[in-house]
């Protein structure tokens, strides 16, 4: 069992451990620079791009499950599909057999928008991809699924 310091760091890591925190701080940082520079330009919160994204691949997700995905008040994420569905980017409808509940999809316009601003990243990712061994490529995408799978794991307070 791996024991946490009070400095942070931990005895018996592995020794690649500091390379790819190096990595995984540069890929961070350049990342989430790009997106903050796009997103500023749209007038659109780092929250309200991952809100977008969470949308973008489904006809509709309920409010409480979008919180959850957000890992943010329901209260908060009213707030933000508030402010998006103001300029159009969102839509609520009604479930089919319960129009209490409501579900949040993406429209046309915040597709679109999506889209443009994941081009980027999805251009960097390709190019990437590209320069990696073809045997490797695939052993790449399952390394990533292991790590969403690590970070959906993780307590979200």
């Amino acid at each position: 069992m791996t024991k946490y310091l009070k400095n942070g760091f931990t005895s018996g890591l592995d020794a690649r451990v500091p390379e790819l925190e190096r990595i995984a701080t540069l890929l961070q940082r350049r990342f989430l620079l790009d997106l903050f520079r796009q997103t500023s330009a749209k007038r659109l919160s780092v929250p309200q791009f991952t809100l977008l994204g969470f949308l973008a691949g489904t006809s509709g997700v309920a409010m409480g499950v979008l919180a959850k995905r957000m890992s943010h008040a329901t209260s908060a994420t009213t707030g933000l599909v508030d402010r998006l569905e103001a300029v159009g980017l969102v839509k609520r409808h009604a479930v089919v057999g319960d129009r209490r509940q409501k579900l949040v999809g993406i429209t046309a316009k915040g597709k679109e928008l999506m889209d443009r601003l994941q081009g980027e990243l999805r251009h960097h990712l390709n190019e990437i991809l590209g320069q990696v061994e073809e045997r490797d490529q695939d052993a790449w995408v399952r390394i990533y699924r292991v790590m969403e799978k690590y970070c959906d794991e993780l307590p979200r307070n």
